[in-house]
């Protein structure tokens, strides 16, 4: 039987390009329109570890600028939102079209009026501790399709059934006046933190993979996913899939909250690992592989994809919430969570690649509601949850 992927081997041994080196996001923050990068050539990278460097079937070495991102970028901020920060799409081999923006994972923040988040639609399951407020639902999925596909992988994968990550020990630390020293120190406790919550859970999936890194930055940065300088767009973090680094903006982050909204913080970091969680489980390799198939669920896809490492966000919120502690600032977490970040209403549709603010805050909290991995299956959720 041929791979249900559809080539030999593992997801993630599929062999991909040199990372390209992108040019910083725009100067000037929340302009409306489409971002497009200089035409210009950049001298060829060796390729990671393990990847070939040049596309499957693809005669000879790969040239110039890879056509996506190697990043994601989590965003915040601003009356006129998503900032276009992608490349224009451009006529190309399959593997590229799939590829593209898949490997930058960033987060996004916006400021919004407070509104409730109410559960809608089917294809769900009430889960969650008594006397929970807000959403607590496990969803299932209402499509068969053929065993082994990606798309099953997507709805069936084993990480939803890891359960939840246990009580930590997690007592975070001060943001002081929220300047590079301070956040060092506030994340780096808290990144320990995620490590020791996760690496049991990727261990039941049989992966021994290393931690991922962290690097908080003040002045601009060259990564394997592009250039990027502080207050960048609405650009508050972002994951790179190209070397497993998280990347945080120490600028964007002040301007964005300040030093006393801790919580924003916390959701950000944890949501930027969740999209490492989604690499470790394969669900970003699947993905990349569905949308060969499906190119035009790519919005929708990307959307479910953000959602989800919110979600996983949410259920690291819950294993530290009693020794973080914020048991008693719960208001405050559901106002931030449903408030800071994701994409306004007003919003142009075909530009919302990571959910509403409202559909952001629901999936942060049904993943602390629910407590375990179960409530993340973002690909199984009914369409009105994922705007």
């Amino acid at each position: 039987m041929s791979d249900p992927y559809g080539y030999d081997g593992r997801p993630q041994d599929r062999p991909a390009p040199p990372p390209g080196v992108l040019p910083p996001p725009q100067a000037t923050q929340w302009q409306q329109g489409t971002y497009a990068p200089p035409r210009q050539q950049y001298p060829p990278q060796q390729p990671y570890p393990g990847q070939q460097g040049q596309y499957p079937g693809q005669q000879g070495q790969y040239q110039g600028q890879y056509q996506g991102q190697w990043a994601q970028p989590y965003y915040g901020g601003g009356p006129n939102h998503f900032n276009g920060f992608q490349p224009p799409r451009r006529k190309s081999s399959a593997i590229r079209l799939v590829l593209m923006g898949f490997f930058v994972v960033a987060f996004v923040g916006i400021a919004l009026s407070v509104v409730g988040v109410m559960l809608a639609g089917g294809g769900t399951d009430t889960a969650g501790r008594p006397g929970t407020n807000g959403p607590s639902v496990v969803p299932t999925a209402t499509t068969n399709p053929e065993k082994g596909t990606a798309e099953d992988f997507l709805l069936n994968a084993p990480v939803y059934q890891v359960g939840g990550l246990g009580e930590l020990n997690c007592p975070a630390e001060k943001l002081g006046d929220g300047g590079l020293a301070a956040q060092k120190v506030y994340y780096q406790k808290l990144f320990k933190c995620l490590n020791d919550a996760w690496r049991p859970a990727f261990a039941k999936l049989g992966s021994d993979k290393p931690d991922p890194g962290l690097v908080v930055f003040d002045q601009p940065v060259v990564t394997p996913c592009g250039r990027f300088a502080p207050l960048s767009g609405r650009v508050l973090a972002f994951y790179c899939y190209g070397n497993s680094v998280m990347y945080t903006d120490v600028k964007q982050m002040n301007k964005a909250f300040g030093s006393k909204q801790d919580l924003a913080f916390l959701m950000t970091i944890a949501h930027e690992y969740g999209h490492h969680v989604q690499g470790v489980s394969d669900l970003f390799y699947a993905r990349a592989v569905y949308l060969q198939d499906h190119p035009e669920q790519k919005l929708e896809s990307s959307r479910r994809n953000e959602l989800q490492a919110s979600c996983f966000a949410g259920v690291f919120s819950r294993a530290v919430e009693k020794s973080y502690p914020f048991t008693n600032r719960m208001a405050e977490f559901e106002r931030q969570a449903s408030n800071s970040f994701g994409e306004s209403p007003d919003t142009p549709e075909d530009e919302r690649t990571h959910g509403l603010a409202t559909s952001q805050g629901f999936w942060i909290l049904n993943g602390l509601n629910v407590g375990e991995t179960k409530a993340c299956n973002t690909f199984a959720a009914p369409t009105n949850l994922v705007k």
